[in-house]
């Protein structure tokens, strides 16, 4: 038996993981406890790894379609390259570059020579037409950082060990373990900071795992009104001369356009909108802004919304106006081994171009992902051609049945997966990739958002079984087959060239990290007071507190507020995380799919229930302008009247090639969700996935699928 140091990468943290390894086979993941930073905490998500990893549903070979056009064939690399690189290159060069498109998918943010592999792929290819799963969850934090802070990848976190009042807003993290902060254990740094003193909120429709007597108390919101809470939180502060005007007159300017934003947002004008009383809010606006150090944090349940860049923007400013940004116990830059804020440096004075769907843009590179199947099928340029990698559209996106028949239309599509998935159903070639074990990797994904800055660097645990190949080779072999410079051209190889050069500003090499400990190498924590001298990237190095590019939103901000007013909708839908279900990545894992959580369930307050006339357990319809399903009903005193939740990543009732999945498929809840040109944040390109209206009722006739 032999261990072997890693660290997970299904999230941001990277915990530090062993392998035990017996025959060239992983037969135990356990947390890492000499692991100098997470020093022996992992999750359920690092921890269960072995579930999918081990899977017999895994890809081991390539596949095509057969000639039956139903079923799939092994076909070997070459053939399978030769044949996606002739097509590729054809469509090229009679529809051009942009009528090739590309999804990518989540996990290739903590693949760090994958995702470099992706941007010179696609860039070789010279599509613009890019998606991606970003516009799903995340993409309005970049939007909100652009314009703010003149970059895309400056997002201060939370100084959670000094600070005094710590905001959560939309999260989660005993479940989710946070999002856009790579931190081992948030929650005994929550809980030592609430025993010490510290207050710590967490707003979120749902009295959520995380709160408790000894980790911080729920303010319970209304889903997708995140804007209006912190816009009167804003308000209030200032109303109480709280506004720090030497920081606003050192390292701000637009502070006037802010003012102007907030001034309708009273406490009593937001309070029936959001559901509070005025008097919480008020109150909270006193506890924040009172505090010697305060922080916030925002994470998915906000940036979901129709408004989650605004809501995102806001938080940054509740931050800097009260003069907690770049100190200690406020918001600080977790750096990392590599200065990524200039390198997501973008001029947002003129983003958007004119297309056949309106004035749109670019967000890191992606288009809107609810969009797709408008440009699949469009009259006159529709995409020919997809490559989705690590990526399932299908269940992930609103609008699953138009994207189902968009997606039969195109000439060729390749997946590039773990699995078999809902997409890869409609794939011409699926292509077996490495899991987190079965590769070499750098935590590439904390770049920005260490709490703990540290490197660390991990060898393949295990040799990649059977034909599978890592996302760069894979892409570089199609490279060379479409007749483009590839990184295969050089002999030997060298895909870590790159990550060399980042590694040396800190005088580290992988060479270097591979003789050190569990191949980690501690970095200073010295970003604290360099954020306004060195980070940020706007032309004056001045925060913008209110971006002429925010201007059209917030407009819509004052109508959809003036809407809520007039006629708030009786049942809200919100994405309900658990443990059983992290996005999609366990979904064909045996082991969850029991009892109760064998499928998705509507989650209702029980006296929502009541005032239905439904029981519990029973079979209801959830229905909108968008979609419809069944489900089978669950009450939920966690959550307040009026919000109904349920769990993503299922509707797999069409998938075979994941039998677990298929066996115990629930229902996707995105077909509830709007798609096409009205569908998401024009700033971001972001979905609207949280706060959805819905009707219920009970099932009478017919029967679901369990």
């Amino acid at each position: 038996m032999k261990t072997v140091h890693t660290f997970c990468r299904v999230c941001e943290p990277s915990c530090g993981l062993v392998a035990e390894v017996e025959d060239d086979a992983i037969v135990r993941i356990r947390a890492d406890a000499s692991h100098p930073v997470s020093k022996g905490f992992a999750c359920h998500k690092g921890l269960g790894f072995l579930g999918v990893h081990d899977d017999p549903d895994r890809l081991n070979v390539p596949l095509r379609r057969a000639a039956d056009g139903a079923s799939f064939e092994p076909v070997s690399w070459d053939d399978a390259t030769s044949a996606i690189g002739g097509e590729l290159a054809r469509i090229r060069k009679e529809h051009g570059p942009d009528a090739i498109a590309g999804y990518i998918g989540n996990p290739t943010a903590f693949n760090a020579l994958g995702s470099q592999a992706i941007t010179e792929f696609f860039g070789l290819v010279g599509t613009r037409t890019l998606w991606s799963s970003g516009t799903q969850d995340c993409s309005n934090k970049f939007a909100a950082s652009e314009a703010v802070y003149g970059t895309s990848t400056l997002h201060p976190i939370p100084d959670i060990a000094n600070t005094d009042c710590l905001f959560l807003i939309g999260e989660n993290p005993r479940v989710s373990h946070m999002s856009f902060v790579s931190i081992a254990d948030p929650m005994a740094k929550i809980e030592a900071a609430v025993k010490r003193g510290a207050k710590v909120f967490y707003v979120n429709p749902r009295i959520v795992e995380s709160a408790g007597p000894d980790s911080g108390e729920v303010v319970q919101i209304l889903p997708d009104t995140d804007v209006y809470f912190l816009a009167a939180l804003l308000h209030e502060i200032d109303a109480m001369g709280r506004f720090r005007e030497e920081v606003l007159a050192a390292h701000g300017r637009n502070v006037e356009g802010l003012r102007a934003f907030i001034a309708p947002y009273t406490a009593e004008a937001v309070a029936p909108v959001v559901g509070l009383s005025a008097e919480h809010i008020r109150a909270l606006a006193e506890t924040f802004s009172s505090a010697p150090r305060a922080s916030a944090h925002m994470s998915t349940g906000a940036n979901m919304g129709r408004q989650g860049t605004l809501a995102s923007w806001l938080v940054q400013m509740l931050v800097f106006v009260t003069g907690n940004l770049d100190v200690p116990g406020g918001n600080f830059y977790g750096e990392g081994f590599y200065p990524a804020a200039k390198a997501g440096r973008t001029d947002t004075s003129n983003v958007f171009f004119e297309t056949p769907f309106g004035e749109m843009r670019h967000v890191r590179g992606a288009l809107p992902g609810v969009l797709a199947p408008d440009m699949i099928l469009h009259e006159s340029r529709p995409i020919r051609a997809l490559v989705v990698i690590a990526g399932n559209p299908v269940l992930s996106m609103g609008g699953e049945a138009r994207l189902r028949e968009a997606l039969a239309t195109l000439e060729l599509i390749v997946v590039i997966d773990l699995f078999r998935n809902a997409t890869a159903e409609y794939a011409h070639y699926v292509l077996p990739t490495t899991d987190m074990l079965e590769r070499a990797d750098v935590n590439i994904c904390g770049l920005g958002m260490q709490y703990e800055p540290y490197v660390q660097y991990t060898d393949a645990v295990v040799a990649p079984a059977a034909e599978r190949r890592e996302e760069w080779w894979i892409l570089a072999r199609l490279q060379q087959a479409m007749g483009l410079a590839s990184s295969l051209d050089a002999r030997p190889a060298a895909p870590f060239v790159r990550l060399d050069r980042m590694l040396a500003r800190r005088k580290l090499s992988i060479a270097a990290l591979r003789e050190r400990p569990a191949g980690t190498a501690v970095l200073p924590r010295d970003a604290i007071g360099r954020f306004y001298g060195e980070f940020i990237q706007t032309s004056d190095q001045r925060v913008d507190c209110s971006p002429v590019l925010f201007d059209e939103a917030k407009g819509r901000a004052h109508a959809i507020f003036d809407e809520l007013v007039r006629a708030a909708p009786r049942f809200r839908l919100i994405s309900l995380r658990h443990i059983f279900m992290h996005n999609s990545w366990y979904q064909n894992v045996a082991k969850l799919k029991r009892g109760r959580n064998a499928s998705n369930a509507l989650h209702v307050h029980p006296d929502d229930l009541r005032s239905l006339g439904i029981e519990d357990g029973s079979v209801v319809v959830i229905e909108n302008e968008n979609g419809r399903i069944e489900a089978p009903v669950r009450s939920d005193a966690s959550l307040r009247e009026g919000v109904v939740a349920m769990t993503h990543g299922w509707g797999n009732h069409r998938t075979p090639g994941m039998r677990v999945a298929n066996a115990h498929p629930g229902v996707n809840v995105n077909a509830l969700l709007p798609s096409g040109p009205s569908a998401y944040e024009k700033l971001s390109n972001q979905a609207f996935m949280t706060g959805v209206p819905v009707s219920i009722a009970e099932l009478r006739v017919g029967s679901i699928r369990l």
